[in-house]
């Protein structure tokens, strides 16, 4: 097959368990964009957050970052589409995550707001590299237009799920509740998601979907990797992500992505 396009998640996929990415990787992911392919980093992450992996890769146009529910051109980081969670619906969430003592994000602007110090703050800024900002007033004051996504921290595994629970019976008519990491709950505008935004990015290049190649490791990759004609899921992906794939690669600790791209590009 002649692929054309190739997506790829960023954290536990892209990058090392040490967020780093290998020189193999590098390198295999500059060939392929050198071919001709198209290569998209798609990530939960934020624009600013993604950007220095990013330009690691010598990669120019857009890159898909919140999940889905921001492109952005890579230099200028001109907005080319942004779909975030209606301001109801965040201050419906801040009101739970209150109420339930969580820590939570909101993302304005491309800037990273946290209610609280602690776990939460502390966490996220070891993963992503960028410190929140604390709310020093209250976070329903504060928030005066729509959050790009919201993130809910917590440390104990079985109260995320039940929290996350909570959220799916609550909104999950109205807003895409997904796990990009055990502690991690992230709610972004219903019909938003990777595969959701990578496919209208596809269209827009005049890309089919058979000729796209996804490649991710978490249940906030289900979507990409189902629309894609080659749904890849890293060796360290979670099992329900990998039946949700056409084939595995290796571990992101052991350049899965550039044996990827090897075998099926180069």
């Amino acid at each position: 097959m002649n692929y054309k396009l190739l997506a790829i998640d960023m954290d536990d996929t892209l990058l090392s368990e040490e967020l780093t990415i290998s020189k193999r990787t590098k390198k295999a992911v500059q060939r392929a964009s050198k071919k001709g392919v198209q290569v998209v980093i798609s990530t939960g992450r934020m624009y600013f957050a993604a950007l220095p992996h990013v330009k690691s890769l010598d990669l120019e146009g857009e890159m898909i970052t919140y999940n889905g529910a921001l492109i952005s051109d890579i230099n200028s980081g001109e907005i080319i589409e942004h779909r975030p969670v209606p301001l109801k619906y965040c201050q419906q969430i801040i009101r739970i995550a209150q109420e339930e003592n969580l820590f939570f994000n909101l993302y304005i602007d491309n800037n990273v707001y946290i209610n609280k110090l602690g776990f939460g703050s502390e966490y996220y800024e070891n993963i992503i590299g960028i410190k929140p900002s604390e709310i020093k007033e209250d976070p329903a004051d504060f928030l005066t237009q729509p959050s790009t996504k919201l993130m809910i921290i917590e440390e104990d595994i079985n109260k995320a799920d039940q929290v996350e629970a909570k959220l799916d019976a609550n909104f999950g008519d109205e807003l895409n509740i997904v796990r990009s990491k055990p502690s991690l709950i992230e709610i972004i505008k219903k019909g938003v998601s990777k595969g959701a935004t990578l496919a209208k990015f596809a269209k827009r290049l005049g890309i089919e979907a058979d000729e796209v190649i996804a490649i991710g490791d978490s249940y906030n990759d289900v979507e990409m990797l189902e629309y894609a004609g080659l749904g890849v899921a890293m060796a360290n992906a979670y099992d329900e992500i990998k039946k949700s794939a056409d084939y595995v690669t290796a571990s992101n600790n052991n350049n899965g992505v550039a044996k990827l791209i090897e075998e099926f590009i180069l």
